[in-house]
């Protein structure tokens, strides 16, 4: 089936680098990933890429938008934030995202919990889902209320520190650890990992062979240039201390993942595209890569990449399998995915709304 990319931003991050969310589409679809879901973004800029989308089907995947990120005052990036600091303003704000149609509300860092638990409630009174990227929400609290969807890995590793003020002091031996594991399997939540944006933008902005790697080189000048220029900043927060202690995290990170998906977690596929050094459609089969070595085998990650990434966008009654009444969404390869996870580059036709489609040909329409 077509993959799709559980985490990805259309206009947060490429407005810096003087680009826009359709001119990154062709890379997606390029690359087989025939449906992306946003995770929180401006709601007016992403209906015109999906707009784009629809009209460009040819060189564009599938778009499913999200809110704006829902969190306190101040906004935490004013450009694609949403201040809610009170929960009786929670449910005109989810009227006017359902109004919008969106399928996803995100909720971020800096949300309260009285105002995350009236999204949940409000969100699932309009049918749609509730994700969360949470800091000051505990996700053992947000399981609880019913949230959906936990993204990245470290909303869950953060709470399972030895120290909280030390990052790379998780402890998975830990009874926290255990007991956070344990409800997220029971509760059936979804969790998206998000390792790439942890190995290509967080922890190793100093390693070249990250910022080097093969798939950042048909990127655009322009979001290269950006990447570039942004991260150093990363070296005084994620990239900071021995790159040898980085390294052990996330080998952490990916046991996390392995841990949880052997109790029985739902696991997505997502990659947070464009943030640096996280191609757009590219960066969805290096995320595979690492899903397989944190224990998950090519099947099972190739499943989670389709049908269970359309579970969480409510579409797989629509896409995510090869079912007969579903969209014609395919991807050919010219070798075994099930014995080598990086045979799903090699793609020699992606089939979109069955029209079948020459990579070579679909990135003509992208920018250089």
């Amino acid at each position: 089936p077509g993959l799709i990319d559980a985490h990805v931003h259309l206009s947060h991050i490429l407005y810096q680098s003087h680009m826009t969310g359709d001119e990154i589409l062709p890379f997606f679809l390029a690359h087989g990933v025939t449906s992306v879901r946003s995770t929180g973004d401006n709601v007016p800029a992403q209906r015109l890429v999906q707009r784009h989308a629809e009209r460009t089907p040819h060189t564009s995947p599938r778009v499913f938008m999200a809110s704006f990120l829902i969190g306190g005052s101040p906004a935490h990036h004013p450009d694609v934030g949403w201040s809610l600091d009170k929960p009786e303003d929670v449910p005109e704000f989810v009227a006017h995202m359902a109004a919008w149609g969106v399928t996803t509300l995100k909720l971020y860092i800096n949300v309260a919990p009285e105002v995350g638990r009236r999204v949940i409630e409000e969100g699932h009174r309009h049918g749609l889902m509730v994700a969360g990227h949470l800091t000051s929400y505990h996700p053992s609290d947000a399981i609880r209320d019913g949230i959906d969807s936990l993204e990245h890995i470290y909303t869950v590793a953060d709470f399972i520190r030895r120290d909280p003020d030390d990052r790379h002091s998780v402890d998975l031996r830990s009874d926290a650890a255990k007991r956070l594991i344990d409800q997220i399997a029971e509760s059936q939540v979804f969790v998206d990992p998000t390792l790439m944006v942890f190995w290509g933008t967080l922890f190793f902005v100093d390693d070249p062979q990250v910022i080097e790697h093969a798939d950042n080189a048909s990127m655009p000048r322009r979001l290269l240039d950006f990447w570039h220029l942004d991260n150093p900043r990363r070296l005084d927060s994620f990239s900071s201390g021995p790159i040898a202690v980085r390294r052990g995290t996330f080998q952490t990170y990916m046991e996390l993942v392995g841990l949880l998906h052997r109790a029985g977690a739902r696991v997505l596929v997502g990659t947070d595209a464009p943030e640096p050094q996280v191609p757009p459609g590219s960066s969805l089969h290096h995320e595979m890569e690492f899903l397989v070595q944190s224990g998950m085998s090519p099947a099972e990650v190739l499943s989670a990449a389709t049908l269970v990434n359309a579970r969480v966008l409510k579409a797989d009654d629509r896409i995510g399998s090869v079912t007969p009444g579903k969209k014609a969404d395919l991807v050919l390869l010219d070798a075994n995915p099930l014995t080598d996870i990086r045979n799903t580059r090699r793609i020699s036709h992606v089939f979109k709304d069955g029209a079948a489609l020459l990579p070579a040909e679909i990135l003509t329409a992208a920018p250089r």
